[in-house]
């Protein structure tokens, strides 16, 4: 997608499509710094551990490529990443660190990042969802929900509202024990 200018959808190795997410990708990075940074103001930034992404689509591309790029610059992770029907599909983008996977610096790690997609998904496949756990980002932080007959569509499904809900749950800083039990099973 052309995230700049015109918002058509562009192959995933066209220089328009990465020099424009890669813009994107560091537009998000600048609004992520300014909101976890604790050195202004004590009493108003937010903890990375709490800060999650959704995205749905190209914003879903957006939302796991930022999730790259934090690591990169920050090293802590964020509360995690939620991406209906896209993900990372390119090695690096233009203007954005390329990853060094051999440093043996990953204490942080990268941020937990939950991917669904369907079946039948002609705009991010089932292989584009494998495609995103290697060589880019960590597979092993990368949980990939493939729904059976699904299409190119946002969450539509008991059984997909579940995988983000069970995911949630278990990353989400605080519970509310109060609550625990309210919830169908």
């Amino acid at each position: 997608m052309d995230y700049q200018v015109t918002g058509d959808v562009l192959p995933n190795d066209h220089p328009r499509r990465l020099q424009s997410l890669g813009h994107a990708v560091l537009a998000m990075n600048a609004l992520l710094s300014s909101l976890t940074d604790h050195s202004s103001n004590e009493s108003s930034y937010w903890i990375p551990e709490r800060v999650f992404l959704f995205g749905f689509s190209a914003g879903a591309c957006l939302a796991m490529e930022s999730c790259r790029l934090w690591k990169l610059r920050r090293n802590v992770p964020l509360g995690g990443a939620i991406c209906i029907g896209g993900g990372i599909k390119s090695e690096s983008l233009p203007g954005c660190v390329a990853p060094n996977y051999n440093d043996g610096d990953d204490q942080y790690g990268f941020t937990d990042v939950l991917i669904i997609t369907g079946s039948k998904d002609n705009v991010y496949s089932q292989k584009d969802a494998l495609n995103s756990k290697t060589p880019c980002y960590d597979g092993s932080k990368v949980q990939i929900h493939v729904q059976q007959g699904k299409g190119h569509g946002m969450i539509g499904s008991r059984e997909e509202m579940q995988t983000v809900m069970e995911f949630l749950s278990k990353r989400l800083v605080r519970r509310m024990s109060s609550m625990e039990d309210m919830s169908e099973k």
